[in-house]
This record gives C-alpha cells, sequence and structure tokens, in this order.
C-alpha cells in the first residue's frame, strides 16, 4: 500500500493549457459518468433520466438521445457492444444492444453501481449495501463476492478490476479468483474516476479539481492537471489517446491530449531553474524570483490536499497560518518545494 506522496525529484507540473472543452451546457443535467464505445462516447443525466451521446470523431459533436429512463441513470458500462446502465429510485441494471435497430433496454438485475466485465460475469459495486456482486450473465444469477467496501467507481486493468471507495478515500485492486482486495493507494481526495493506459493510471479527484497521473507499477504521482475551482472531475475515460472526463459543477465534457500532457516535462524542468523561492525554510513569507510574470499559486500538502489557493501580490505568498511540514508550490505551470517551519 502507498499513501499519496509529492517527490522533488519526481514532481512534474501543473497542465492546464491543453484541456479542451468538447460538450458544454450541462450544469443542470448532472452528469456523472462516460463511457465509449467505436466513435461514439456516451453519458448520462441523472436529473432529466436520460443517456445521451456523441461522436467524438467529430469537431463539433453534435448531443444525440439515446434512450429516456423511468428512473435516474448514475453508472454506465459498455462491453461487446453492449450498454449496461444502472439506475436509481429504485436500483436496476439495464442492458441495451448497440448493434440492434432498436435501442430499447432490457432489465437485468435489482440491484446498480459500477460496473466491470471478466468473462461473463458483470461484477456491480454496491455503495449503500457496502459489498460487490457479481451477475452471471448467462443464468442472470447474482452473488455477493465482497463485503464491508463502499464502492465508487470501476476500472479494468489486465483483466483484473481496480476500484475506489469515497468512504474509506482509497483504491483497491480486487481479486476476482479469491474475492480479495488490496489497497493500492491511500489519501485521495474524493476520487470520482479512475482509468488506465499503458503504465499510467488517471485519477479525477474532485475535492481537489485535480486529475493525478501514476505510473505503474510503483503507483509514485507523475503529473498532476489543476483545473478551476469548482470544477468536480469526475468519469474519465481515454479514447485515441484522449482523457476525457467531466467537469460537474461546470457543466461540460472536456479532454486532454495525453501525449502532449505528458511530453511537457522537458519544458517544465527547464523552466523550473529559472524560479527561486525564499528563504527556504520560512515561517511567514515566501519571495519569488523569477523570469516569469506569476499571477496565481496553489500549494499541496504532502498529502496532495489544496491548503492555499490564490493570487499573487508584490511576488510573495503569505504563508503563516500552515502548519508545520513539507508542501509543494505550484506557479502557473511549475512547481517547486518548500519546508513551512
Amino acid at each position: 500500500m502507498k499513501s499519496k506522496l509529492f517527490f522533488l525529484l519526481f514532481m512534474s507540473n501543473i497542465i492546464s493549457a491543453q484541456v479542451a472543452d468538447v460538450i458544454t451546457n450541462l450544469s443542470a443535467a448532472g452528469v456523472s459518468n462516460l463511457t465509449s464505445n467505436g466513435e461514439y462516447v456516451y453519458f448520462n443525466s441523472f436529473v432529466e433520466k436520460k443517456v445521451y451521446r456523441f461522436n467524438h470523431t467529430h469537431l463539433s459533436p453534435i448531443v444525440e438521445l439515446v434512450y429516456t429512463f423511468n428512473e435516474n441513470p448514475n453508472f454506465m458500462y459498455v462491453n461487446d457492444n453492449i450498454l449496461y446502465v444502472g439506475v436509481e429510485s429504485p436500483y436496476k441494471t439495464y442492458k441495451i444492444d448497440l448493434l440492434s435497430n432498436s435501442s430499447l433496454p432490457l432489465q437485468i438485475a435489482n440491484i446498480a453501481g459500477p460496473m466491470a466485465q471478466i468473462g461473463n460475469d458483470l461484477f456491480i459495486g454496491q455503495y449503500v449495501a457496502g459489498k460487490i456482486s457479481k451477475l452471471n450473465l448467462g443464468s442472470n444469477t447474482i452473488t455477493d463476492v465482497l463485503l464491508g467496501i463502499k464502492p465508487n467507481f470501476f476500472t479494468l486493468n489486465n483483466n483484473e478490476i481496480y476500484f475506489t471507495s469515497n468512504y474509506t478515500n482509497q483504491l483497491y485492486k480486487f481479486d476476482s479468483n479469491n474475492n480479495t482486495a488490496e489497497v493500492i493507494l491511500s489519501n485521495l481526495n474524493y476520487v470520482s474516476g479512475i482509468v488506465f493506459k499503458d503504465n499510467l493510471l488517471y485519477i479525477c479527484e474532485s475535492m481537489s479539481n485535480s486529475i493525478s497521473f501514476y505510473t505503474q507499477p510503483e503507483y509514485q504521482l507523475g503529473n498532476l492537471v489543476q483545473l478551476a475551482p469548482n470544477s468536480w472531475p469526475n468519469g474519465n475515460i481515454i479514447v485515441n489517446d484522449n482523457l476525457y472526463f467531466i467537469q460537474t459543477s461546470a457543466g461540460k465534457i472536456s479532454k486532454i491530449p495525453l501525449n502532449s500532457s505528458l511530453n511537457n516535462n522537458s519544458y517544465n524542468n527547464t523552466a523550473n531553474q529559472s524560479i527561486v523561492i525564499y528563504p527556504n525554510p520560512a515561517t511567514d513569507l515566501i519571495n519569488i524570483k523569477s523570469n516569469h510574470n506569476h499571477t496565481n499559486y496553489t500549494i499541496f500538502n504532502n498529502k496532495g490536499i489544496i491548503v492555499q489557493n490564490s493570487g499573487i501580490s508584490n511576488n510573495e505568498i503569505n504563508i503563516s497560518s500552515l502548519s508545520t511540514g513539507v508542501y509543494t508550490l505550484f506557479l502557473d505551470n511549475h512547481s517547486k518545494t518548500f519546508i513551512k517551519e
């Protein structure tokens, strides 16, 4: 098990310029999940009781209605051209055959939650009940396989299920062979989306308005996308080397091109050398000496939690309210670590 820590030699940068909005004006819809199949990205509206889709290959995608439910859709998952939709009030899980001329859903279970499929078994998390159940898609039988953990989001990596719990603020790996869960990361900030690609894990942390990139297999923090305050990112997926995610409070679906984001390291390592913060350690004020005109800053503690976020005045930052410890200061796209005494 690893806690979320910032290491100076490994710390990279906040990425903000690469974020592009794809779908906007969704603030009243209650969008909470994304999934994809072929050229389409699917998303739900909890408030409107609808599932929509858009063609991600189009420069200006148009939102299309897939289906209107009687209940509130809150979970979605696609596998083998089948769209699974979990609804609430009451809990049910439906499936929609995306290759059929009819998009009418068929109910397959009286439970709902995050989903992932291994073989002929659809695993469904149940947050309120505090368990993970297994639905056999052949027999429609449901078996409880893990008790005592409240799961929020699922993803698959190498045919293994990873899931988060906002109750414990931890990331787990579930072993479907012996029905056990191993803690992978702790001290997360209300995780609302997880997805793997190659050797990286991407985590939406809603309470810190950020998306973190972790390397495997050590699960060390690599990059951090810091979004605007009250963005509340969640439901991330990867399509064609783009990370799509929801900004719930901002009411939009956005994307980040992964290759360009990760290639920012060389630029920022050079730029960081032109920034000096002093004194370090400091007690009340940090002074900034830089070739760049920095207007805003963000300070994280060693658990990755934002503890201070404001504008810069007279090239100095007041840190008198911080507790003693090690912190990471972000200036626009650049990072520096300092000690508060």
